[in-house]
């Protein structure tokens, strides 16, 4: 849960300030001795009560690779891992890792893709690729009757 900054404040003075028990301060606030802990000691170290800001995430492929994987994927939008995969292993083949894991991560942290935004693109996608298909099976295929 989080609490509001004056909140944390508040717990800080009591205990800081007026040298009251954890235990009370806990009990009067609502707030859990761990929290207030944490907090003290982030107080006794930094001076402020504000939670620390993350390290900045960066990508495990270069940015050049990345813009090549969003190119790829705007142009193929029914694409395989496997057909994708072995494009990077071909096209850059520096890249060490290249496993399902780091194409799926890839996709959704580096380039903002989800799976459902890539089910989306797929499926306003599959009428136009069901014509093609149907488009070259036309000479062979004359109608349901030869199905048997």
């Amino acid at each position: 849960m989080t609490f509001s900054l004056d909140l944390r404040w508040r717990g800080i003075v009591l205990i800081y300030v007026y040298d009251v028990e954890l235990s009370v301060v806990s009990c009067l606030l609502g707030i859990s001795k761990r929290s207030l802990t944490r907090w003290y000691r982030r107080f006794i170290d930094t001076g402020n009560v504000e939670k620390q800001n993350g390290r900045e995430k960066s990508s495990k492929w270069p940015q050049h690779v990345c813009d090549y994987v969003q190119e790829y994927v705007k142009n193929h939008p029914c694409f395989y891992f496997e057909e994708l995969r072995a494009e990077l292993v071909e096209r850059f083949p520096g890249i060490k890792n290249v496993s399902d894991a780091t194409i799926c991560r890839a996709l959704r942290f580096d380039l903002g893709l989800t799976r459902k935004t890539l089910t989306k693109r797929a499926m306003e996608c599959l009428p136009r690729e069901r014509a093609e298909f149907v488009h070259r099976l036309s000479p062979y295929y004359s109608g349901p009757d030869q199905l048997v």
